[in-house]
């Protein structure tokens, strides 16, 4: 079976879905929902709710430990997103942001860090469908990781723990959606990072499932010097 998103639904993926617009409504909270499985899902609301209800599926389904739900409110597009938050479902770690108001990691304030590229450690899509490019990218850093959880992996980037996150598909419908980093894309540029698309402008998506994009996650514009040279 098929999302809305075109990419195929997993049980663990239907039935997080399902509690959280089961929460929606029967809340009645204020809320249209855009979820990767159900699609677009018009409310009357002003207002939208960014669902991706298991980011990093493959890790849950394989039993790695590192993926996370990831909830975002916004009208339109990644620019007018005014809260969001990425809770890691292994240990239970809320990363938190309100548009204006700074990042939190379990209430704790966090910041992204500066970049020095003697000591540089990017994290890096680096799956089946990873551009060739990409190689060339990665030796540029002093160290490179893939962990396969864009949403926790930018949150990182966002306190501090590294200091990129980059994704380069060769199939554009393999590249990031918006329900992927609705959440985590506030939480980085509140933390003093920023995310760009790969000419180096910073990245807005529209709340629409078939947008696609690749992207660099940087916590300081001096990282995003290295891999957007390349």
């Amino acid at each position: 079976m098929e999302g809305a998103d075109g990419t195929p639904t997993t049980s663990i993926d239907k039935v997080a879905e399902d509690v959280i617009v089961s929460y929606v409504e029967e809340k009645d909270l204020p809320f249209n929902i855009l979820s990767e499985e159900i699609g677009y899902v018009d409310r009357g609301a002003e207002e939208t709710l960014v669902v991706d209800p298991i980011d990093g599926t493959n890790n849950a389904v394989m039993g790695l430990p590192f993926f996370s739900v990831s909830l975002a409110i916004g009208t339109q597009s990644l620019m007018d997103v005014r809260m969001g938050l990425v809770r890691n479902l292994v240990t239970g770690t809320s990363y938190y942001s309100e548009k204006g108001k700074g990042a939190f990691k379990d209430g704790l304030l966090i910041h992204s860090r500066d970049f020095r590229p003697d000591s540089s450690l990017f994290l890096i899509y680096m799956g089946k469908y990873a551009s060739y490019e990409t190689m060339r990218v990665v030796k540029s850093f002093e160290r490179g990781r893939s962990i396969g959880c864009a949403s926790l992996e930018m949150c990182m980037v966002a306190e501090g723990m590294v200091d990129g996150y980059y994704m380069n598909c060769e199939k554009h419908d393999k590249s990031i959606r918006v329900v992927d980093i609705a959440a985590s894309a506030l939480i980085l540029r509140e933390a003093g990072g920023e995310l760009l698309d790969l000419s180096g402008r910073p990245l807005d998506m529209p709340f629409n499932l078939e947008v696609r994009s690749n992207f660099a996650a940087i916590g300081d514009l001096k990282a995003a010097e290295v891999i957007i040279s390349e």
